[in-house]
């Protein structure tokens, strides 16, 4: 018999009974090795040293992640609690802590600076500009007036105009989160057609922003003394 036939014969045998198989690994396990490394080129098997080197790496991470928990831990600790936070109401420490008028306050410079960089919606600010001058007194009375004849806007519309009666005197408020060049001649029509309309005189128009577009910001200011609208891009200045 050739040793081709011969190496087919043994073949058929070991295919019959994987067992003899089994049985030769368990006597000499080397043999996949050898197999492995006749299958796959050297470097790229697993020596003891990297097993060893990642067992390494895995012991530094899980003390690693037993110092993060430590630490969370730690924090939690110093964290108040609701009951901790009622039992400062009763003390001295209380008066510290921002009154719901100062949040307000804050949230309405918050909106305003969103609206400085277009995040924040144009009514959003309004609302927000409203609130803070009611706290310093100020009623506005909001008028939709339609002008059919397209005065303001060039087309028929609806115009909207905020009014505050102080002291007897009628002022026009314009509240808007950017203020442009384009928009004084509009504000002053505004004023003309709620005259009109209204038949009262508006003895001031204040126009409240807290941004200028415009590269010649002082130049704008002047353009809107002359027109007779006083520009504020601070509500501090305002009494």
């Amino acid at each position: 018999m050739k040793s081709e036939e011969i190496r087919e014969e043994i073949k058929k045998v070991l295919i019959d009974n994987p067992s003899i198989i089994a049985e030769a690994i368990a006597q000499r396990p080397e043999i996949i090795y050898e197999v492995l490394a006749k299958l796959t080129p050297w470097q790229n098997l697993a020596t003891k040293d990297d097993i060893r080197d990642v067992k390494n790496s895995l012991s530094k991470l899980d003390a690693k992640v037993t110092g993060l928990e430590e630490k969370v831990g730690n924090l939690e600790k110093q964290f108040a609690t609701k009951e901790d936070i009622s039992k400062l109401v009763t003390k001295e420490e209380a008066k510290q802590f921002a009154t719901k008028e100062d949040i307000k306050r804050l949230e309405n410079i918050v909106n305003a600076l969103g609206a400085r960089w277009g995040i924040l919606s144009e009514s959003s600010f309004r609302n927000g500009i409203y609130e803070i001058l009611k706290d310093i007194g100020w009623e506005i009375k909001n008028e939709l007036i339609y002008d059919k004849d397209g005065y303001v806007y060039n087309d028929p519309s609806e115009v909207e105009i905020d009014i505050v009666i102080k002291d007897g005197n009628i002022i026009m408020i314009e509240i808007m989160s950017a203020l442009k060049r384009g928009d004084l001649p509009i504000i002053k029509r505004k004023k003309e057609l709620y005259e009109k309309k209204a038949g009262v005189k508006v003895s001031e128009i204040i126009a409240i922003t807290p941004f200028i577009h415009d590269k010649y910001q002082d130049k704008v200011i002047a353009m809107a003394k002359d027109m007779g609208i006083k520009i504020i891009t601070s509500l501090d200045n305002i009494k």
